[in-house]
């Protein structure tokens, strides 16, 4: 009897084992990672993508290390998240998610530059170490013109269709839409602008009859101080610059703009954007713009069928950068969220990365956020995302600190299918409300961890505010970061700077220890 008890503990032993071992495979089926950077001189910003099966490329704007001059930055990351290299090209900049691969398989940006005579785009072909050539594209605006490429896409013909914000000496702001060849030379250009209204930040979805889908915002906020309009405007156009049918967002509605769209499955139209309000002044006289994230869908005929806010604390800049559709018309939109400080310091606030799945039908299955612990007021913003080979998703963005040394930081960020930093929170956070834990849960990673320790909080008592406290083995308290607190969040603590050695993670509520766990500084 003994021995048969002892047979079934070993056996018992044996299986605990081999789960842990399944469930540690399970989990290292997708990397996940969270990188930050300065490259050059510092004030580095990561802000366009493109994933292939082997690496990943990623632009943005960075200053020179010799020079300290503004640039254009061209990286190469392995899967993992190494850096293999990079590159800055001074005197160019490319602020917006535009890095692509033309059909000649060679990476193309469309970067904006200052000659002696003016500010101008092109197109930028970059060789396999990042540096390369531009070729200016011609335009019809005078010297002193603004002018920001903000989207660009490859046509069915190997061409380039650049749209753009123009701005005129007089204040005058417009887009501009303009059809190059394979050559860069300019086959079209058409406007769009309506008197005491300001167009802007267009982006383009090139559809499979070879015609263009632009969207953009249309607004008086510069000429008005109360009673905004603010619309999401979309306009298709043929292949020869024709205007086939224009769509507005309503009257009685303030959506700012069309950060991102995509074609559904069934021929309709899945925007990102951002739900606006007004926050009336203190006189009555004026009031202060603000938003909340948005996603909306119209059909093949454009009749609105959806749309979903996400709310934030801080009605200020919230909004959605990024869409992308999944296999089985699922959503999952990448931007933004604002929170709250709690007292004593009310009036801070934190912009960090949120990241939503919808179901074809706009509603919510889950929405992540990833919260930096550091100063109040910081601003964490996301760029670009895009799916990657084992199903995940890489992004792409700004890290914004408040502090000494250098504010702004690229920032990089792999998540898994579910949407996790932290491989296994979905089994926290997406299950049944009636199936969560009843109890604190917290997940911590990696562990051991080099320089940022990621983790995963759960709590079905949520209170004002959470205290994050990492001690010695002897106790002693060697950091502490005050937030707001919410349940199933994944918040990143920075541990760089910590000696190697075992330390104690604390999370505490006004005061009082609800949780603890150790982990592994290498």
């Amino acid at each position: 009897m003994i021995r048969r008890r002892l047979y079934l503990e070993f056996m018992r032993g044996i299986l605990i084992v081999v789960l842990c071992l399944l469930v540690e495979v399970t989990f290292c089926q997708v990397v996940t990672f969270n990188k930050r950077m300065e490259l050059g001189c510092g004030n580095t910003i990561l802000t366009g993508l493109e994933v292939t099966d082997s690496c990943y490329y990623v632009t943005g704007i960075a200053r020179d290390s010799i020079t300290c001059q503004l640039g254009a930055l061209f990286t190469r990351y392995d899967s993992l998240g190494n850096l293999l290299f990079y590159t800055i090209n001074i005197g160019y900049e490319t602020w917006f998610p535009y890095l692509r691969t033309n059909l000649k398989n060679e990476l193309v940006s469309a970067p904006y530059f200052y000659d002696s005579t003016g500010m101008y785009g092109g197109i930028f072909y970059y060789d396999s170490v990042g540096t390369g050539a531009i070729k200016p594209f011609d335009h019809p605006y005078t010297v002193g013109t603004f002018i920001r490429p903000d989207d660009m896409r490859i046509t069915q013909d190997s061409g380039y269709l650049v749209t753009n914000s123009i701005n005129d000496s007089s204040g005058v702001g417009d887009i501009s839409i303009l059809k190059l060849d394979k050559n860069v030379e300019k086959e079209w250009h058409i406007t769009r602008g309506v008197l005491n209204y300001v167009e802007h930040t267009p982006c383009v979805y090139v559809d499979s009859d070879n015609s263009y889908i632009i969207g953009y915002q249309q607004d008086n906020l510069s000429g008005v101080n109360i009673n905004y309009t603010v619309r999401s405007k979309l306009e298709k156009i043929d292949s020869l610059g024709n205007s086939v049918w224009v769509y507005q967002s309503p009257n009685t509605q303030q959506i700012h703009g069309v950060n991102d769209l995509i074609k559904s499955k069934d021929g309709g139209w899945v925007i990102a954007s951002a739900w606006g309000s007004e926050r009336l002044g203190a006189t009555g006289t004026w009031s202060t713009p603000i938003q909340e994230a948005y996603v909306y869908k119209l059909d093949s005929s454009r009749n609105f069928l959806w749309g979903t806010k996400f709310h934030s604390d801080a009605l200020t800049t919230a909004n959605f950068q990024k869409i992308v559709a999944l296999e089985d018309s699922s959503l999952v939109a990448f931007g933004t969220v604002v929170r709250l400080y709690p007292q004593p310091n009310p009036i801070y606030n934190i912009i960090h990365g949120r990241i939503v799945k919808l179901s074809p039908n706009g509603d919510s299955i889950w929405s992540r956020e990833y919260e930096y612990l550091n100063a109040a007021n910081s601003a964490y913003t996301i760029y670009d995302a895009e799916r990657t080979p084992d199903g995940g998703f890489l992004i792409c963005g700004e890290a914004n600190i408040i502090g000494t040394g250098v504010h702004q930081q690229g920032w990089l960020l792999k998540l898994d299918e579910e949407g996790c930093l932290v491989p296994g929170c979905h089994l926290v956070s997406g299950v049944l409300p009636t199936q969560r834990p009843a109890a604190l849960n917290l997940l911590l990673y990696p562990n051991p961890t080099t320089d940022y320790l990621n983790v995963h909080y759960y709590n079905p008592s949520p209170q004002e505010d959470l205290s994050f406290r990492v001690l010695d083995v002897q106790g002693r308290l060697l950091k502490e970061y005050k937030t707001y607190d919410q349940s199933d969040k994944t918040y990143i603590l920075s541990v760089y700077d910590l000696e190697a050695g075992v330390y104690i993670l604390e999370l505490r509520q006004k005061g009082a220890l609800i949780g603890s766990e150790e982990f592994l500084k290498r």
